[in-house]
């Protein structure tokens, strides 16, 4: 029987899940390479309410609008969809008549543009959470893995990993094992003003490996395992961090994927001015990048650089205060 046939009142439960950022291994680890990825402080936040009357209802802050669906609407709804999420992870048959979810994702977002750090994958897990709970059940990583691959059209899990897991991870082939960084590390990421459609890069990515590794490719994983062996000190990660981002420069140039838009590239000669290493995170496009020094002061020079930097119409660059999660998804109920 499920947890809220034992209840008499209304039964409340919140469920929250952090974005993540990649640190290195974006497309390499669809090639079965090793990403690093860490989560941060921009949680994704899901709140159930159980009650005695009023049908089910969703209402969603930053992901979409508001919308009042019926069980059948929620039942009968495709896995690409918020709706379709919540039919995956809460039979029918256990199922209440009248439920409220309210998900607020703002935090991942920037005057309506997606900041590029993994939302939906946030959604997705903060969701299923709460809904497990409602049920008496615990979500599996290879169940969220699976259930976001459908929602958004494929991709590696590692964004669920990371919502899942919190902290900084180790994510092959499934599997998130927690790292640590170096200390001494300097960083600051940088929001380029446009939101990217990660599917989209997904579908253009397999349509250029078709079955194989090309060799762009196999340099890109080669790059991403090196950086595993360089996480002993702050002054050689970031030589590795350096050495990635310029093998996915290269991969980029060959694959024309255009992870390095016009606006990632702009902020690179910045990092290369400060002296520091910068790259985009994840699907790339004109969204959100990620510098890293060991020395503070060129870090501070670089922050400088960015926040007087213009875009030709006139639009700032824009530093993000933004630090990284020790904290997975996490349940509440009341």
């Amino acid at each position: 029987m499920p947890v809220w046939h034992k209840t008499v009142n209304d039964w409340q439960i919140e469920a929250s899940a952090p974005g993540k950022i990649v640190l290195t291994g974006e497309y390499a680890v669809l090639a079965g390479a090793p990403a690093l990825v860490a989560a941060v402080d921009r949680r994704v936040v899901c709140r159930l309410a159980v009650r005695r009357h009023g049908g089910w209802r969703f209402q969603s802050k930053g992901y979409a609008a508001e919308r009042t669906l019926t069980k059948a609407d929620v039942y009968g709804a495709p896995p690409n969809t918020v709706a379709g999420v919540a039919r995956q992870v809460l039979p029918e048959a256990d199922a209440p008549a009248h439920l409220e979810i309210a998900i607020d994702s703002s935090a991942c977002y920037r005057r309506g543009q997606k900041l590029g750090v993994g939302s939906s994958a946030a959604t997705v897990t903060a969701l299923a959470a709460a809904l497990c709970t409602l049920r008496g059940a615990t979500p599996a990583l290879s169940e969220l893995i699976d259930i976001h691959a459908a929602f958004q059209g494929g991709g590696s899990g590692l964004d669920v990993a990371a919502a899942f897991a919190g902290g900084v991870i180790r994510y092959q082939r499934r599997r998130a094992v927690p790292v640590p960084l170096p200390g001494g590390l300097a960083q600051l990421a940088v929001f380029c003003g446009e939101g990217t459609a990660t599917a989209e890069r997904l579908t253009a990515f397999d349509a250029w490996r078709g079955k194989g590794t090309p060799a762009a490719l196999r340099r890109l994983v080669d790059a991403a395992e090196a950086v595993f062996g360089r996480l002993d000190e702050a002054g050689g990660f970031v030589e590795a961090y350096g050495d990635y981002a310029d093998a996915l420069a290269r991969f980029d140039q060959t694959a024309q994927l255009g992870i390095f838009g016009p606006r990632h590239r702009r902020i690179r000669e910045l990092a290369t001015r400060a002296g520091v290493c910068y790259k985009p995170c994840g699907a790339g496009g004109n969204d959100i990048g990620l510098a890293f020094s060991a020395n503070a002061a060129a870090m501070a020079d670089f922050e400088h650089l960015v926040r007087s930097a213009r875009l030709a119409g006139g639009e700032p660059f824009e530093p993000l205060s933004m630090r990284f999660a020790n904290t997975g998804v996490h349940v509440r109920s009341r």
